[in-house]
């Protein structure tokens, strides 16, 4: 089913205000964003799982149903189509941490909420950190590690696209109302061509993940699902 914009903000005029484009095969990366090892799945028996068991049990659902293997699926397409697939890695780059904002500092002290796994074997360099086995990049993929949101920001990202003649960027991976919406946003003033695939993000509850591609469709870029993306893109080889 495709996502239609529209269908989640009956009032907003999206004919005038939203972004409108077609991806070319020749010009479009996949961005693969912080699928790691230990970002994948929540454990019901942490202080957070026991406190939000429901908001566990959706974004292992989620994970499982929807992000791991519409990426997959993505990753697929556009390796076998010659296209670029870019990943990015988030988190300290040392085990204590101290390149981070206080922000962020705060919130790797002790363990991960989520996992147990303490931010001194989850930094740049351990299993932890890297990303999924499941999805794992080739010698011939870009990866960025990234301290914010965006993988634009104080990152070669930029830089690199332009040099491998990126236009269209599709955007996948978590958080989508943080990292995803992050970098989609930025992308799109950059002047990317920024595209956000529906069905290969996700976040803490769907409510935040609706809202998040709203801020997006709105004025920045699109929304679209892995069906139509992988259409549009063989559309565009015709």
């Amino acid at each position: 089913m495709s996502w239609v914009a529209s269908d989640h903000d009956a009032e907003w005029p999206f004919e005038l205000l939203g972004t409108s484009f077609e991806l070319d095969s020749k010009l479009s990366a996949l961005l693969v964003v912080d699928l790691q090892q230990e970002s994948l799945y929540k454990n019901s028996d942490t202080e957070f799982g026991i406190k939000y068991p429901s908001i566990v049990e959706y974004w292992n659902d989620r994970m499982t149903q929807f992000v791991m293997p519409n990426t997959k699926r993505l990753i697929k397409y556009f390796r076998e189509n010659g296209m670029r697939v870019v990943y990015t890695r988030n988190g300290n780059v040392t085990p204590h941490g101290d390149e981070l904002t206080e922000r962020l500092k705060v919130k790797i002290k002790g363990s991960n909420i989520f996992t147990k796994v303490s931010h001194e074997a989850n930094y740049r360099g351990t299993s932890a950190y890297d990303v999924s086995r499941d999805i794992y990049p080739t010698v011939d993929d870009l990866v960025v590690d990234k301290l914010t949101s965006s993988a634009f920001h104080n990152t070669m990202l930029d830089h690199a696209l332009r040099n491998m003649g990126i236009r269209d960027i599709v955007t996948v991976g978590i958080l989508t109302d943080a990292c995803v919406l992050g970098t989609a946003r930025v992308a799109a003033e950059l002047g990317y061509n920024s595209l956000i695939c529906e069905d290969a993000c996700g976040t803490n509850t769907q409510r935040a993940h609706d809202e998040a591609l709203l801020v997006h469709a709105r004025i920045l870029g699109r929304v679209s699902t892995t069906n139509d993306v992988i259409s549009e893109l063989n559309r565009s080889k015709r």
